[in-house]
C-alpha cells in the first residue's frame, strides 16, 4: 500500500533539518551581504553536497532563491518562515534563561532542539509570560526571586500556599 504524501489537510511542514537550514541562511543574511554555500557549510558544520541538497529541496518548495555557484536568498516566503523560526527560537530562549535561569550556552542548545516541536499557541503564551513579568508591578517579581533562591538552595519559599 502506497503511503499518501499529503498531510492530511495541513499545510506542508518542513523537517528539522530543512528548518534549520532556513534559519541558518538568515542569520547569515544579517551577518553578511551575500550567502553562499560555504558559509552555510562552515556555520552547520557539514559538508557542501549536503547544502547543495537541502538547496535543492527548499528551492523546489519556493523557500530560498539559488542557482549552482550562485549566492542564496530567502524567498519572501522563507522570510516569513525563517522570521517565525527566530521568533520561536528566541523566545523559548529567553524563557530559559530569564524565568527558569538556565545558563546562556544550555539555553541557546536546548533552545533549537525545543523550538521545532513547540507549537504558534505556546511561543505566543511564553511571550505574553515574559512581557507580563517583565512589567508586574508586584514587589519587584518576588516570586521570580523566590523561585531563583530555590533553585540555588532547594528549600521552599515563604510564599508557600500550603496549610
Amino acid at each position: 500500500m502506497e503511503k499518501s504524501i499529503s498531510n492530511r489537510g495541513r499545510k506542508e511542514e518542513l523537517s528539522e533539518t530543512m528548518e534549520d537550514y532556513i534559519e541558518v541562511i538568515k542569520i547569515l543574511e544579517r551577518e553578511h551581504r551575500s550567502v553562499r554555500v560555504k558559509h552555510i557549510a562552515e556555520k552547520m558544520r557539514v559538508k557542501m553536497p549536503s547544502v547543495t541538497s537541502a538547496l535543492t529541496v527548499l528551492k523546489n518548495k519556493d523557500l530560498v532563491k539559488y542557482e549552482k555557484y550562485d549566492y542564496i536568498e530567502l524567498t519572501e516566503k522563507g522570510e516569513k518562515v525563517a522570521n517565525s523560526l527566530l521568533k520561536r527560537h528566541e523566545a523559548i530562549k529567553r524563557f530559559l534563561m530569564d524565568v527558569l535561569n538556565v545558563d546562556i550556552r544550555v539555553a541557546e542548545k536546548d533552545a533549537c532542539g525545543m523550538e521545532h516541536h513547540v507549537s504558534k499557541q505556546t511561543v505566543d503564551h511564553i511571550l505574553k509570560f515574559l512581557e507580563y513579568i517583565e512589567y508586574c508591578p508586584h514587589s519587584e517579581n518576588m516570586c521570580m526571586r523566590y523561585f531563583r533562591d530555590y533553585l540555588a538552595t532547594g528549600k521552599k519559599p515563604p510564599c508557600s500556599h500550603e496549610e
